[in-house]
């Protein structure tokens, strides 16, 4: 046979043994007998086979490998999430399949699932963040799979494991940061509104204004689609429609800096005329003119532990360390205080 075409199935029926002997050679898991162990190793000598973690799975019915669906990677988190998937798998023996779904909103999913487990994965990281109703299909299907699911940025539902930044207690901290700056008409860029991300985040605003006794009403709210642009053009409607804002929390950074360019065109002076607060902690957010000033959230983290807990899962099938309930761990951001939101004297 030629190189690189030969299994260990044909190693097993050359030398006349089962697989699971070939496997306990190649691996030493169990001992073999020297004559046999011999006899294999001169056929995977001959035959130029090279084990691979698919076949040493067929024995120990793990393939060392995670199923990895993500998207967005154009965006900071998502695309520092997937860095930490990466490190943290390779750091525990694991390599990856990676699927990327460029349409989450509309993309069916069992078909991507069902690939990922002909692929013989032992788990799968649903790395897609929840738009819409794009999960929809695994409220029926997430317990009858045969491998376990850790979701990232996902709302809690009954059965799901899963790891999230705490989006609403940014969004709150983000919003009372300026309040104690005594700012008191603070307005909100807000991130699509069908991303449960943009709408936690949203939550917050209105947690924290609430909690200060500010009403909130919609013309204190312009919606952006995370991108630079967005957030230069819907600043421009929020002075239109709110024109007493003095503050604004902007939901992610990079729309927080188009709104900084078009507060540039605007002739607003940042923070004496508009205060800004934006969220993720890019690098950039430190090089602006202002610097600004953010939430950081630990998007590596994120992703590291989502590995982690499905090799724990993995690990035990009956969960439980965490009394026959799927985990969910909300990671708690921060907030980076720079000078775009620092108080007018």
């Amino acid at each position: 046979m030629s190189f690189g075409q030969t299994t260990i199935h044909d190693v097993a029926r050359r030398a006349q043994v089962s697989v699971s002997t070939v496997s306990n050679v190649l691996t030493g898991n169990r001992p073999v007998s020297e004559e046999t162990r011999t006899r294999v190793l001169q056929i995977v000598a001959e035959t130029g086979y090279r084990p691979n973690r698919l076949a040493r799975g067929l024995v120990s019915r793990s393939s060392k490998t995670i199923g990895v669906v993500a998207s967005g990677l154009e965006y900071f988190g998502p695309s520092r999430t997937l860095v930490g998937i990466e490190q943290e798998a390779s750091e525990r023996g694991y390599t990856l399949i990676l699927s990327l779904v460029h349409k989450p909103e509309t993309s069916e999913v069992e078909p991507v699932v069902a690939n990922l487990i002909t692929h013989q994965v032992d788990g799968i990281v649903w790395a897609i963040p929840q738009i819409g109703h794009n999960r929809t299909w695994w409220r029926n299907a997430v317990n009858s799979l045969p491998v376990p699911v850790v979701f990232l940025n996902h709302q809690s539902w009954p059965g799901l494991a899963g790891v999230d930044v705490d989006n609403r207690y940014g969004g709150y901290v983000a919003t009372r940061h300026l309040l104690d700056a005594g700012f008191r008409h603070i307005g909100l860029i807000a991130g699509p509104q069908d991303w449960y991300a943009a709408e936690m985040r949203r939550q917050g605003w209105e947690d924290a204004l609430h909690e200060a006794g500010q009403p909130t009403e919609e013309r204190q709210v312009a919606i952006g689609d995370w991108s630079p642009l967005s957030g230069e053009q819907v600043l421009h409607a929020l002075r239109v429609s709110y024109p007493e804002m003095e503050a604004v929390f902007i939901s992610n950074d990079q729309m927080a800096i188009g709104a900084m360019r078009a507060a540039s065109d605007l002739r607003l002076r940042v923070p004496d005329d508009l205060a800004i607060v934006g969220f993720d902690d890019i690098p950039e957010a430190a090089f602006t003119q202002p610097r600004l000033t953010t939430i950081r959230q630990q998007v590596v983290e994120v992703g590291r532990l989502s590995v982690a807990m499905l090799i724990d899962i993995i690990a035990d099938s009956t969960a439980s360390a965490t009394n026959g309930h799927a985990p969910l761990v909300l990671l708690q951001p921060e907030l980076v205080v720079r000078e775009s939101s620092w108080r007018k004297e």
